[in-house]
């Protein structure tokens, strides 16, 4: 074995390793009256509005300023049903009010004022676009709609459509392109600038909270389900997140504990993802108490540890596999610029090896391989993470999925 070939067994093993500790979530805030959206400055304060402590009356008033150790103030007041919010290129956060049907502008010194109030009814989701543009999701029963308003607060309808029912959160990814995020089916929806709608992907649960776009893809608060999702923008969908159970337990991110989460935000380096989630056990997803929230982080796996920089110079890509989580089965996919050798192998959270699916040369193009949850052996594999990695000659890229049994 020469040094090369034990150096990159040796980034292997450290990267399926740090994988395995890296991704966690972690309490920032035990106790605050904020249910409702998170949005995040851009000196990384955060600032997490109060929706009420009930779904069916929405009485909070306030927005609090989170600083990174969990220190908390009073940003402002005057608010009611106060849900999803962003900041514009100035500094001001756009804070929509349900029970108010506005959205309210507030200065970076804690000042608000009306912005805007006609064609919005029951405002929910927010998200400030190119040119300080704002839009704002209507959570109404189908066909719903989205409110575009301009700088000067003129409004507009943008879109209206049956796929929109009760549309929650709001996000916008970097070509310009709408998510929002059913509350009533789980359904997340895309609209492209020019107002064309389409269905993306399907959370489970049914109930969605608010969703974030950072990384390059989409995170999705699954509020009945208890998790977090992630979506790449192909609509391709894996758990991120919460193993599902009713709880605020910390830990390693696939067994740490959700109750009903609801906001989501990324910070600015797109490290952290930083959620709300309700600290009443009681009662169902619907009928239950809201406040007070925990303000939970996800912390996510750092980019740039293995050979992701080794494999862009390669350039092939290996895709997240479906479906994840999985039983008993699921399908990896992954594409490659030219014919060549490489093997792709799965290992457990331990960084032993159980099995090889391809060792041999494969074509150019798109390729799959499924795994039946076996290993070489034809062992039935337990549930728990395991490790996919592809590797060539020159490069490696590693993911991680769920076997729940």
């Amino acid at each position: 074995m020469n040094c090369k070939t034990i150096y990159k067994a040796a980034v292997v093993v450290v990267f399926i390793a740090t994988v395995a500790s890296a991704q966690r979530v972690e309490t920032l805030v035990a106790s605050l009256n904020a249910s409702g959206g998170i949005s995040v400055d851009s000196e990384g304060f955060i600032y997490v509005a109060d929706f009420g402590n009930l779904l069916s009356t929405a009485t909070g008033t306030t927005v609090y300023k989170v600083s990174s150790n969990g220190n908390y103030s009073v940003f402002a007041n005057g608010l009611l049903g106060a849900s999803g919010n962003d900041f514009d290129s100035q500094g001001n956060l756009f804070q929509s009010s349900i029970a108010l049907n506005k959205v309210s502008k507030i200065t970076s010194g804690g000042v608000v004022s009306n912005f805007a109030t006609t064609q919005i009814f029951s405002p929910v989701g927010l998200v400030v676009g190119a040119g300080d543009t704002v839009y704002v999701t209507n959570c109404t029963p189908s066909p719903a709609r989205i409110t575009k308003i301009t700088p000067d607060g003129v409004t507009s309808v943008f879109v209206s459509d049956s796929l929109l029912w009760c549309p929650n959160g709001l996000t916008m990814d970097d070509a310009g392109n709408l998510y929002t995020c059913n509350f009533s089916d789980g359904k997340v929806i895309k609209i492209t600038p020019a107002g064309a709608v389409s269905e993306l992907a399907t959370i489970p649960g049914n109930n969605n909270g608010h969703l974030t776009f950072a990384n390059g893809r989409l995170y999705v608060v699954a509020r009945c389900a208890n998790q977090i999702y992630e979506v790449t923008l192909a609509g391709e969908v894996s758990l991120l997140a919460g193993s599902g159970i009713r709880g605020n337990a910390d830990g390693p991110a696939l067994e740490a504990t959700f109750s009903l989460p609801n906001g989501i935000t990324a910070s600015s380096t797109g490290d952290t993802l930083y959620v709300n989630d309700d600290k009443f056990l009681g009662g169902d997803c619907i009928n239950t108490q809201l406040n007070p929230v925990a303000v939970r982080m996800i912390i996510l796996t750092p980019t740039g540890v293995d050979a992701p920089d080794e494999s862009r110079i390669e350039n092939f890509e290996l895709k997240q596999n479906y479906p994840n989580p999985f039983n008993p089965e699921t399908t990896i996919r992954y594409a490659l610029p030219q014919n060549m050798h490489l093997s792709i192998k799965i290992f457990d959270n331990s960084g032993r090896e159980l099995r090889t699916l391809v060792n041999t040369i494969q074509p150019a193009g798109a390729n799959a391989v499924v795994w039946d949850g076996r290993d070489d052996a034809g062992n039935i594999a337990a549930s728990g993470i395991y490790f996919y990695r592809l590797q060539s000659e020159t490069a490696v890229q590693t993911r991680k999925m769920l076997l729940v049994r």
